[in-house]
């Protein structure tokens, strides 16, 4: 009977544990527990017990910590909801003081391999090039691919037209939509661009689906405007970039996303030079990396 007892308070106890973060804690958590009249130090201390940064959805853009003011949260409190790594604990220094003794020099940095991601600050993404959307305060890296395929597209308006209308070039992706799926209507990105580069090397754009593809439009050529180069202004999402560590960006979009396909397309700076069929003019196509995502409904 005493060991049916005992194996019974151990599954009691291992169902509680299990349960004790399903549910991620947010920023309405914080709120109503300072409502509730729990201490920071309480608050704190429940943040810290997380078992895994998964089990936090905390919202540190300027409009959660608004709302957090609001809600009477204490700076304390936010300063561990930003950074909820708690901190090592000092060594307990000795009463004795140590004998001298020599100091060997530190051994040259190693070189961190090629695309090998660097331990960094906990609030920003990992230094290595790419897009990562921040959800809670884990960064989840956005896969990308070379923008290589394309297709001439405004073949009828421009003959119906004698040529006074120009043709465009089309840069498709395959499949219907894309693996990385974003779960907020205006999420929180980061760009970590390659050495030289910017923010303003990126354009956001909404993809259009076209049976097993999604397209957008990276050029155009012939008609009265000549040729250019450059994605269809009309598709653009207009964000701002925030350059806050070395080739650090983060990014703010204005409202928020509808469900549909989208995408950071970045330039590389190459192009690929297409004469109209009348032999006129000519344009540039651009080409790039598109790191695409898709918000669900």
């Amino acid at each position: 009977m005493r060991k049916f007892g005992s194996f019974l308070f151990v599954l009691l106890a291992t169902c509680v544990w299990g349960q004790q973060f399903s549910h991620r804690l947010s920023n309405q958590d914080v709120i109503d527990m300072v409502a509730m009249g729990l201490s920071d130090d309480v608050i704190m201390a429940k943040i810290h017990s997380a078992a895994k940064p998964e089990d936090l959805a905390f919202d540190t853009s300027t409009e959660g910590l608004k709302a957090l003011k609001a809600g009477k949260v204490s700076d304390a409190v936010i300063k561990v909801m930003i950074n909820p790594a708690p901190a090592s604990s000092a060594p307990t220094p000795s009463v004795v003081a140590p004998a001298p003794v020599a100091v060997a020099p530190a051994p040259a940095p190693v070189a961190a391999s090629p695309g090998a991601a660097v331990a960094s600050d906990p609030n920003l993404p990992p230094a290595e090039v790419g897009v990562y959307w921040k959800d809670g305060y884990c960064f989840m890296r956005v896969e990308s691919e070379i923008v290589s395929q394309a297709k001439v597209g405004g073949r009828a308006g421009s003959m119906f037209t004698y040529g006074m209308r120009s043709e465009h070039w089309d840069a498709y992706v395959n499949g219907t939509t894309s693996r990385n799926r974003v779960k907020e209507r205006r999420p929180s990105f980061y760009f970590y661009v390659p050495d030289g580069g910017s923010a303003s090397d990126f354009f956001l754009i909404k993809l259009e689906k076209k049976g097993n593809r999604r397209e957008f439009q990276i050029g155009s050529f012939g008609g009265l405007t000549a040729g250019k180069s450059g994605v269809k202004r009309s598709k653009e999402v207009v964000f701002k970039a925030e350059h806050v560590a070395v080739r650090t960006y983060r990014v703010t979009l204005e409202e928020d996303l509808k469900p549909g396909e989208y995408g950071f397309f970045m330039e590389t700076g190459q192009q690929a030079m297409m004469s109209s069929n009348r032999g006129g003019t000519s344009g540039g196509a651009a080409a790039g990396r598109l790191y695409d995502f898709t918000i669900p409904d």
